[in-house]
């Protein structure tokens, strides 16, 4: 106000001072005289009648421009430019206001503010920011920022933002922290809101004069529990309580399950430590760490480089790539690629990809090769192992389990592994991975011989889509299975379920089938002697 009424006095000065000087010169008078104050005054009372009107608005210019002094000195000397004097509601665009040391009010320490956070404790936190009802949408720990925010868009409505300074990865206990009005080491808190017709939001900053409880402890995997209490200095009373979850990533959610359509390196690291996992027999993984995160946004693809650390000693970088579809992010098939950074320590698993042909050994002498009964085979479970065959063939794996008439072996394949089961009868004998090699017999029988069995005769071959088709005949069924290469079938093995997928490839004694699963695909391998019904689905 002060300005305007100084401009305003200033250029009526002006206009009145020219209208004068140009009513004089009309008249034949002397207009210099108007440029100096009071020296005309004797010339426009002579003629009154002719410049009353304009000596008359030079005084009110005069007065309004003393006015307009007199306010600007009693005011401190505030122009309308200096953005710092101005009230946060009367400026515009995102504004950020603080002090050095924010005096606390009475608010902060008096019975209404207690009786707000004791009712609030044990409960889902909630609260009052400058005046709104607040309830939290989603907290997190990043960076050391504890934000605890309402709203789903990218600037959040309410935001309360507390710099901590705590890394979340060394808080493997309950740490606390309390801080009261008169503390002057507690951290910077920033109160965040958005105006009425406003998208952007204002801050105003507390370096002091707040009350502050807060409690952290390890939850899950990114995730801390905590509870918190904040009673804020200002003028709307504003107060947080109660007890939340907080994230150390930027993973959003939706319905408690991970939103993979959210666009961030964090979702990206997550789909793919997902997938890895599933590459892996149950209890193989000991750790998944994404160390590199690459996302094309325009182009709706990424690619996440993994370390894989096993339970064998191993360690395996894996990258594999993906894709955003009409489910979100996922794992293009067959996209990954593997590379060994550690091999596996003496006596432990070693997976191996089988179409990587090893260097023949040369023979030596091993330990000599017992003879044992099926049943007995229960010793050597979670062991590696080297199964034949009656018929021949040689299965390498780890025994996983052994019972009835069966035992079940874990193989690795490919890029995964798969579990195939064979039966007794099948069964010729084993070589441990220390070289001895163990020849089944019946129980009934002591001679060793009992289990060389010759081979049975081969069955006339059945079409693919009946009974199992012998391994003898392979070479005639695969001709038949390729025809059904890239397309959606059926398979149902003599164990395990049915499973409906695409088939991706037809060898001369296994297939490989690939089945959606979650963000990716799963790939199993059947050998062709052990599948009983395959045909094309819908």
């Amino acid at each position: 106000m002060a300005e305007l009424l100084i401009i305003v006095g200033v250029s009526a000065l002006i206009i009145t001072t020219l209208g004068l000087m140009h009513e004089a010169g009309s008249r034949g008078h002397s207009s210099l005289f108007f440029l100096v104050p009071l020296v005309s005054l004797g010339q426009v009372q002579s003629h009154w009648e002719y410049y009353r009107w304009w000596a008359l608005g030079r005084v009110a210019a005069v007065l309004t421009t003393a006015v307009g002094i007199g306010l600007f000195v009693v005011t401190g000397g505030s122009l309308a430019g200096d953005v710092s004097a101005q009230p946060v509601s009367s400026q515009s665009g995102q504004v950020l206001r603080g002090e050095k040391k924010a005096s606390s009010t009475a608010f902060v320490s008096s019975e209404e503010s207690a009786l707000l956070v004791v009712a609030g404790q044990g409960k889902r936190l909630t609260g009052r920011l400058h005046g709104e009802t607040f309830r939290y949408d989603r907290v997190a720990l990043i960076d050391g920022v504890l934000t605890l925010s309402q709203g789903e868009g990218f600037l959040a409505d309410l935001e309360v933002r507390v710099l901590l300074g705590w890394n979340p990865e060394d808080i493997s206990e309950r740490r606390t922290l309390i801080v009261g009005p008169s503390d002057e080491d507690g951290p910077v808190v920033h109160l965040s809101w958005k105006p009425e017709s406003q998208d952007y939001p204002e801050t105003r900053i507390f370096d002091g004069g707040y009350r502050m409880e807060l409690a952290l402890a390890p939850l899950d995997t990114g995730q801390l529990s905590g509870s918190f209490v904040l009673v804020m200095p200002d003028s709307f009373k504003s107060y947080l309580t109660g007890d939340f979850t907080a994230h150390t990533n930027h993973l959003r959610y939706r319905n408690g399950q991970v939103d993979l359509y959210f666009d961030h390196e964090d979702t990206l690291a997550h789909v793919a430590e997902e997938f890895l996992r599933t590459q892996f027999p149950e209890g193989a993984v000991s750790t998944i760490e994404a160390r590199h995160v690459t996302l094309r946004r325009t182009e709706n693809s990424g690619q996440v480089m993994a370390l894989v650390e096993l339970s064998n000693g191993a360690v395996q970088e894996r990258t594999v790539r993906l894709e955003k579809s009409d489910v979100g992010w996922a794992v293009v098939a067959g996209s990954m690629e593997t590379r060994v950074t550690s091999a596996a320590k003496e006596g432990g698993l070693e997976l191996v990809t089988p179409s990587a042909e090893k260097p023949a050994e040369p023979e030596r002498a091993g330990p000599e090769p017992i003879t044992q009964t099926f049943p007995e085979l229960v010793a050597y479970e979670n062991r590696s192992v080297v199964l034949e065959t009656i018929g021949g063939r040689t299965l390498e794996g780890v025994l996983r389990k052994v019972g009835g008439d069966r035992l079940w072996l874990v193989m690795n394949v490919g890029s995964g592994n798969v579990e195939r089961s064979v039966g007794a009868d099948e069964l010729q004998s084993l070589i441990l991975s220390s070289g001895q090699k163990v020849v089944l017999t019946a129980p009934e029988g002591d001679q060793p011989e009992a289990a060389e069995i010759e081979p049975a005769e081969p069955a006339p071959a059945p079409s693919h889509t009946a009974e199992t088709v012998p391994a003898e005949q392979t070479p005639a069924a695969s001709s038949e299975l390729k025809a059904l290469v890239g397309k959606n079938v059926t398979i149902e093995a003599n164990e395990g379920p049915r499973r409906t997928g695409i088939l991706q490839a037809v060898a001369d004694d296994h297939l490989t089938l690939s089945v959606p699963l979650g963000a990716g695909n799963m790939e199993y391998f059947y050998d062709i002697d052990s599948i009983r019904h395959i045909e094309a689905a819908r």
